[in-house]
């Protein structure tokens, strides 16, 4: 009777250990493991792979990249660029095609505006991050590779007025699991 009971409660206990277990991946808030980053000050700036941090002055040259923070124009100025495809994944929360810097706990998620404005569209588009001085949050969306979904996130921009120049990616969070953020 003892072996009995002993291996129906050592038989319960691996079921439910093994019920815990399941083979979809958790939701959770990713803080990317790439921080102050400087924005080159160049035409070809900075690619980000927001997934797995890589980064690196061409796109060619930095697989999967999601974000590309460069300088054109004269005076050279703050731009941002994204990935063409998948087709409507990528780009920064905007009001039209201005990109705006978010409030702490602002929600970023499928419900936002984004613009994929690039140098092409002109600085009106980045008013508000070329008259920034500071820690500044864009509202983000991005295809993550690993998990084929879109997912929404956050970056912290320390840029400086007028151009937007010296600028630096300080921090940035995304959800893994295509659901919404709070901004910072």
């Amino acid at each position: 009777m003892f072996r009995k009971s002993t291996s129906a409660k050592a038989a319960l206990l691996a079921a439910l250990a093994l019920s815990s277990i399941t083979s979809s991946a958790y939701a959770a808030i990713v803080c990317g493991p790439t921080a102050n980053l400087p924005i080159p000050a160049n035409i070809d700036g900075v690619y980000l792979n927001l997934v797995t941090g890589a980064n690196g002055i061409s796109g060619g040259g930095t697989a999967g990249w999601d974000f590309n923070g460069y300088q054109t124009g004269t005076p050279g100025t703050l731009f941002f660029f994204w990935p063409a495809t998948p087709a409507n994944s990528f780009g920064g929360v905007a009001t039209g095609s201005v990109y705006d810097v978010l409030a702490a706990a602002a929600p970023i998620g499928p419900a936002q505006n984004y613009s994929v404005a690039s140098g092409g569209g002109g600085s009106a588009n980045y008013v508000n991050w070329l008259a920034a001085n500071g820690n500044n949050l864009l509202g983000i969306r991005f295809f993550n590779e690993v998990t084929a979904s879109i997912n929404y996130g956050w970056m912290r921009l320390n840029t400086t007025s007028p151009t937007g120049f010296p600028a630096t990616i300080v921090q940035y969070c995304y959800q893994n699991d295509g659901t919404q953020i709070l901004a910072g």
